[in-house]
Formats: C-alpha cells, sequence, structure tokens
C-alpha cells in the first residue's frame, strides 16, 4: 500500500499557479485553503508577485525556504514536468495536479500524462489527478479543493472519480448536516488509483464509511482484492455511474474511463460487500446511515406510527425491499392494550391511532426494540407531529386572539419535546445495540435532520420520508448479512 499519510496530513502546502485572479483555479484553491484555517505554512509559487493574498510569494518551489509535504499545481499541463523535478530535487513525494489537458483531451495531452505519471513513479511521488478538483481533510482543518463547501467534520470520506460529483455531495452534506472526513478527486488516475485511496481510507482511523464514486475501475483484480478486505473493516457505499451505453460514451469524454459492463460490476460489488447507491441522494443517504446507526442483526422490522397510512405505506416498502414484519409477540399486544384505546391496531405496525404523546411513544418504541422479536424499528409521524398542532393556534395569533408571548412559549414547548424523545430514542439504541428510525411526519428544507447528544456511540438522522428509511435500513441489513457470513467462512 503507498503511503499517503502526508498527502492528508500535510505539515506544509505550496500552491503553485496561487493568483489573485477571481475566476482562476489558482486563486479557488488559495482561498480555500487559506479560509479553511490549515495550521501549518502555506507558501503561495507566483513569478512577478511579492505576495498573494497577504502572503509571501515565491517564484518557484525551489525558493521556499522551508519544508514542504504538498504541492498543489493549477498551471497548464506543458508546465507539470519541470515542476515535479524541482519536486525530487526538495524531496517533496505528495503533489495534487488540480490541472486539466491530460489524457481527457487526447493526443498530446495523453503523452504528457505518461511521461509524467512515468517520472512520478519512479521518483516516488503520490500524484492526486491530474484534471481534479483537489483533495481535503476536514479533521485537519484542510480545505484543498477549487469549491468550497463546508460539511462539518465527521466518518464520512469520499473517493470520487469526478470532482463536481464530490463537491456536490459535500455541499449536500453541509445542508443536510452529515459529517465528512477526508475528500479526494481522483481526476485521471495517472498515478494513484481509486483502489489506493480505498486501501489508505480502510486503514485510517480516522474515516468510519467510505464513499465511492465511479466511472470505471482500471485493474478490476486489484481493486476487488482491495474492496474485500476493505468492507470487513468498515462500510463501502458506491455509486456506479456509466450504466448506459450513453453513460459509458460521457465517462470516456470525461476523465477517460472505460465504464466497462454495469452488470459484471454489480456482481462484483456484490461478491466483496459494497453497498450500490443508484444515485447520489442514496449514495449520500446511505453513507450517513452507517455512520450514524447500529449494523441490525437481522431483517426483522417494528413499526411504530402515528397515524395507520403510513405504516401500511412502510410495511410495503419494507417487504419490497427483502424486511420481514413479524407479528407482534403476546406480551407487547397486552402490555399496549392497557395504554391505548380499544381500536389500536393490536398488531405490528404499531399504530398509535393520532395521539402524539411523547411519554406513550417511548414507552411503545423501548417495548419494541427491548423485544427479541425485532431487530430494528422505524417511527413514523412523531417527530414534526407538533406542527400540526401548532398551526391553528399561529392561525388564531394571526386573526389577534393568542398573544404572541402564549404562541413562542407553545412553540418553544413543542421542540423541547421532540428533543426528549430523540434522547430517548439514542438512550435506547446504546442499550440495546439496534437502529431506530424516525421518520419526521412534517419536514421542511431548513430543518436539522442530523440529531447527536455527547456521550452517545450513536447518531439520529431523522428521515423525511419512509421509503428512505426502509432503503437505508435494507442496506445496513445486507452489510451486517455479509459481515455474519464472511466471518463465518
Amino acid at each position: 500500500m503507498k503511503d499517503l499519510k502526508k498527502l492528508f496530513y500535510p505539515e506544509s502546502i505550496a500552491i503553485v499557479g496561487a493568483t489573485e485572479s477571481k475566476l482562476k483555479w489558482g486563486s479557488f484553491v488559495t482561498t480555500n485553503i487559506l479560509d479553511g484555517g490549515f495550521k501549518g505554512p502555506v507558501y503561495p509559487i507566483a513569478q512577478g508577485r511579492e505576495t498573494v493574498y497577504g502572503i509571501k510569494a515565491y517564484r518557484t518551489v525551489s525558493d521556499v525556504p522551508g519544508k514542504i509535504d504538498l504541492v498543489y499545481i493549477a498551471t497548464p499541463a506543458s508546465t507539470v514536468m519541470g515542476i515535479l523535478r524541482e519536486c525530487v530535487e526538495k524531496d517533496i513525494h505528495n503533489v495534487v495536479i488540480i490541472s486539466s489537458g491530460f489524457s481527457e483531451v487526447g493526443g498530446e495531452g495523453k503523452k504528457i500524462e505518461d511521461e509524467m505519471a512515468d517520472f512520478a513513479v519512479k521518483n516516488g511521488i503520490n500524484v492526486v489527478g491530474p484534471n481534479t478538483m483537489g483533495m481535503s481533510n476536514l479533521n485537519w482543518f484542510l480545505h484543498g479543493t477549487g469549491a468550497h463547501p463546508r460539511p462539518k467534520p465527521g466518518g464520512i470520506s469520499i473517493i470520487a472519480q469526478s470532482g463536481n460529483v464530490g463537491n456536490q455531495i459535500m455541499l449536500w452534506a453541509e445542508l443536510e448536516g452529515f459529517g465528512i472526513n477526508k475528500f479526494v478527486g481522483s481526476g485521471n488516475e495517472a498515478v494513484l488509483k481509486v483502489e489506493d485511496y480505498l486501501a489508505y481510507f480502510n486503514d485510517d482511523d480516522d474515516t468510519t464509511v467510505i464513499l465511492m464514486y465511479l466511472e470505471g475501475v482500471d485493474d478490476g483484480r486489484k481493486f476487488l482484492d482491495i474492496a474485500k478486505n476493505a468492507s470487513l473493516k468498515k462500510p463501502v457505499i458506491a455509486l456506479k455511474a456509466g450504466r448506459t451505453a450513453g453513460g459509458s460514451r460521457a465517462a470516456a469524454s470525461h476523465t477517460g474511463a472505460m465504464a466497462g459492463s454495469f452488470q459484471i460490476f454489480e456482481s462484483v460489488m456484490r461478491q466483496t460487500g459494497i453497498m450500490m447507491a443508484m444515485n447520489p441522494t442514496e449514495l449520500l443517504e446511505l453513507s450517513a446511515a452507517f455512520d450514524c446507526y447500529p449494523l441490525p442483526k437481522g431483517n426483522r422490522v417494528g413499526i411504530v406510527t402515528l397515524g395507520g397510512g403510513w405504516g401500511v405505506i412502510t410495511a410495503d416498502e419494507c417487504e419490497e425491499r427483502g424486511l420481514v414484519l413479524p407479528p407482534l409477540p403476546d406480551e407487547i399486544r397486552s402490555k399496549l392494550d392497557k395504554k391505548l384505546p380499544p381500536f389500536w391496531s393490536r398488531a405490528n405496525p404499531v399504530d398509535m391511532v393520532g395521539q402524539p404523546d411523547v411519554e406513550l411513544f417511548k414507552e411503545t418504541v423501548e417495548l419494541m426494540v427491548s423485544s427479541d422479536a425485532f431487530d430494528a424499528i422505524i417511527v413514523l409521524g412523531l417527530v414534526g407531529a407538533s406542527r400540526f398542532g401548532i398551526r391553528p393556534m399561529q392561525a388564531a395569533n394571526r386573526l389577534g386572539y393568542i398573544p404572541d408571548e402564549e404562541i413562542r412559549t407553545i412553540e418553544a414547548g413543542s421542540s423541547f419535546f421532540e428533543k426528549l424523545f430523540l434522547d430517548a430514542i439514542l438512550t435506547m439504541m446504546n442499550k440495546y445495540e439496534k437502529p431506530i428510525y424516525p421518520v419526521s411526519l412534517a419536514s421542511f428544507p431548513n430543518d436539522d435532520i442530523m440529531y447527536t447528544k455527547e456521550g452517545s456511540r450513536y447518531k439520529i438522522i431523522v428521515y423525511k420520508t419512509p421509503e428512505m428509511a426502509v432503503l437505508c435500513l435494507s442496506k445496513q441489513q445486507l452489510y451486517s448479512k455479509y459481515l455474519r457470513l464472511r466471518w463465518d467462512e
């Protein structure tokens, strides 16, 4: 395995092509690294300038007096070989080539890339790219990409064969509150391949889940061997683009990747234990679920729902994805008979018949999650239910019948009780080691969907739809089953 420690944890960085020209990549990367709060020295390399963004600039890498662990290159392809020779002279072994104009354009660009790759390999230089958006390590305060997303630090590390897709995923993570650890846009993969990053992230203690956007894999056997090892240690989620003939042609023109047969790729993924996503939204949602929840030990699901319709829809989703709904044990039924109206469902899903009572929900969920009959619980509708009760009062407030102070008190109280319920779910997950997936009855664009509490091993995602909660649970169950089969071999 290649040593990528200083690539992702550099003590010092140089940026070749650093500039204050606002629409150039040398500016995008420089401002991102500086604004991101990188703790070590940053050396702008810019001919003809004394400073770049207030920092002393140097004409060449060789002119920098201090040690450099990582070099970003954002100058034309024709200049790259000369810069790499300077890196060898200065004992630099990690380079990120933002520049395009290599194998993705064919012809002369491919010749330059081949020469660069041969030189880098012979001289022990780790090269990210070329034609890459860059790489970041959020735990290290290194934001080293052309785009400027700012997700919070977390456990999900991203390998993307498209920098644009990867950075869009990071932006979505920022908007949804999901935590990201590292990101690398692999670009043309002239030297470092997707399997090299996969192997590194597998051994990286800061990474808990590996997310991959793939267009093609050059060395299938090597990738297979590394992937099988990686998925035994931590979850790996992949989105394979180029599934169709048109997508394959687009992949070839984008990074020069040969997409290959999607059916073969999907079959290989099943063998390796890598979970497949079918679109970018699924990719991020699945990664977050694996980062937040304990794995279910089986496929038996208990459902607790505020209203019957949602329970029916969720039951359909579960069965269509290979999850089963066991009958409600007699012991649980008899206990709920004493707490619920006589017309409750008396079955799984447990229909709470529209009673948004936090304590009753907590007791019911604990009865379910503590039972040996269920491996996971889905809770529908309590989170968000208060909004339906508040809105009539807000209308009365606007009509002048309820004072503003009283409305503010009601709104604060509803948030407090939802927090109590989410705290209880975290407590139960830590106690019983089973996932509990809450689905909100009313979600709005600016809602926080990630809930955490200090001291908890797990986190909560408040899902906006039951189908996404079921999808994530089904993939976790498949991965759990895969691990049991592998360890029994």
